[in-house]
């Protein structure tokens, strides 16, 4: 471990020491894994099932759709990698609602998620499937028509595979803009996802909701990002994601 992460963790295991908060949180990984990795970002299964039950040990509820501001947790897993597919079981057997947000874009490639597995998992009670836009592009960048196009498309290309409602979305890499939010809401996204850590029920901005990364957090580290550790680093965030 690096000076700085450790410099990080000290911050957010003192912090969660001192805000010790229950609030319902979204957390998100990239994929989980066995024997095969399909991504640096990719978190061992053993490790996310002691995730699971530090969740649960703290009497948090693990739930598809946060309906209540405290004791609640939603997961997410960004991209669409093959490793959750490959890695199901655990899913099942343990009983974890998981929204994927896909990229269209990445659909059949190598590592990713195929076609057939997408629909395969939109069948699944535990799978919710939502929007990481079409290619994955930096939404802030963008002319205002390559922007709808990133958000529509992704939408109607899902909506078609899946046979379901596609009404959130999570931001590539974290970044956006108020354009950004003012386009999805216009193509239908009423939920919209950061990368900015803290509790869900405090919107960075109406419709778009926080999220904290876990992906590779230690045991201590995942406990006190749940009790609000990480809420002291938003504003460092928020300064990398949020382009004025």
């Amino acid at each position: 471990m690096d000076l700085k992460t450790k410099i990080k963790n000290t911050i957010i295991n003192l912090s969660a020491r001192i805000k010790n908060s229950d609030d319902s949180k979204c957390i998100f990984y990239h994929d989980i894994h066995s024997e095969n990795r399909f991504t640096d970002m990719s978190t061992p299964v053993d490790l996310f099932v002691k995730h699971i039950n530090v969740i649960r040990d703290l009497d948090f509820e693990i739930v598809h759709e946060i309906t209540k501001e405290k004791n609640q947790i939603s997961i997410s897993f960004d991209d669409g990698f093959k490793g959750l597919y490959e890695n199901i079981g655990i899913i099942n057997q343990l009983e974890i609602p998981v929204t994927i947000f896909v990229v269209c874009s990445f659909l059949d490639r190598d590592n990713f998620l195929s076609t057939n597995n997408l629909k395969e998992l939109a069948k699944n009670k535990f799978i919710k499937i939502q929007s990481h836009t079409l290619s994955h592009s930096e939404l802030p960048t963008l002319d205002s028509n390559s922007l709808q196009m990133e958000l529509q498309k992704s939408k109607e290309v899902l909506e078609s595979i899946c046979d379901t409602e596609i009404n959130s979305i999570c931001f590539p890499k974290g970044l956006f803009d108020k354009s950004t939010i003012k386009k999805s809401l216009e193509v239908g996204y009423n939920k919209q996802f950061s990368s900015l850590p803290g509790s869900y029920c405090s919107e960075v901005f109406p419709y778009v909701k926080r999220r904290s990364l876990v992906q590779s957090a230690s045991e201590k580290e995942f406990k006190s990002i749940l009790k609000g550790g990480d809420n002291i680093l938003y504003y460092w965030y928020y300064k990398k994601h949020f382009m004025r």
